[in-house]
């Protein structure tokens, strides 16, 4: 009988390993819920970081497109000089040709 009581925990024994085993499960709960709580802070700063480079890109690209669309301007103008030059260089032909006599063979 002697060794039965000392194998079989009694109640008050078994109600101290679920305490202490409660304890220690909201500890690691604990332990857990503040290192999520960290990860969640350390990713809204990345977030932040994030959402600042997204408004400095779309800057950035905005000038660019405003660029791109000044240096076509200015190529559609040049294009339409150089054609107007053409017409003003074959006119100019057409002038000269009517002017200065042709060169004969020898």
């Amino acid at each position: 009988m002697a060794d039965e009581m000392t194998t079989k925990p009694t109640i008050e024994t078994v109600l101290e390993r679920i305490s202490e085993f409660d304890k220690r499960s909201e500890s690691r709960s604990d332990h857990f819920e503040s290192r999520f709580d960290r990860l969640e802070s350390r990713f809204d700063r990345l977030e932040s970081r994030f959402d600042r480079l997204e408004v400095e890109i779309t800057a950035r690209f905005e000038q660019v497109y405003i660029e791109i669309d000044r240096v076509a301007s200015v190529a559609h103008t040049t294009k339409g000089e150089m054609l107007g030059l053409r017409v003003e260089f074959r006119e100019l032909r057409t002038q000269l040709k009517d002017v200065l006599p042709i060169p004969q063979a020898s």
